[in-house]
């Protein structure tokens, strides 16, 4: 149980490292958004279902506003899997996922989410990456990450 929790928790890091060197992430605006949070939905053939809503703590799925339509259709072509966007958790879906906007500041940004697994071992983790701009791209620093997994 406890080797599930710490694997998931070095997804977040894995994720920032694996993609530290991303180029062409600039700007604010949706674009950059997308490419920040397809970091965090990763690529892959199995589909992804994704609130409708970003939300200021995902984990509990709280302080929410709707995902804005620009945004949307920028993740859709940023993200390589196919995504239903859904406005509540479908317990016999594929892993959800909810996201918060992503918080530009001086230099830095900040992606977080959190997801929930309806597979077998129903398992739930989140994880919130730092990002910092370095000559104009943004590009990962680091990221904490958790997740657990019901007792068996």
């Amino acid at each position: 149980m406890l080797v599930r929790a710490f694997a998931v928790a070095g997804l977040a890091v894995a994720l920032v490292a694996g993609h530290a060197s991303a180029a062409g992430i600039h700007g604010r605006g949706p674009g950059a958004q997308a490419s920040l949070d397809a970091m965090v939905v990763g690529r892959g053939s199995k589909p992804v279902q994704v609130l409708t809503r970003l939300c200021t703590d995902p984990a509990r799925v709280r302080h929410c506003v709707a995902f804005p339509q620009p945004l949307r259709r920028a993740i859709e072509g940023a993200v390589d899997r196919p995504i239903t966007w859904v406005e509540e958790r479908r317990i016999r879906g594929p892993v959800f996922w909810v996201m918060a906007p992503v918080e530009f500041g001086r230099g830095v940004a900040t992606a977080s989410f959190a997801w929930w697994d309806p597979g077998q071992l129903a398992c739930r983790g989140g994880a919130e990456l730092l990002f910092e701009r370095a000559h104009g791209a943004w590009g990962g620093i680091e990221g904490f990450g958790w997740g657990a997994c019901p007792a068996d």
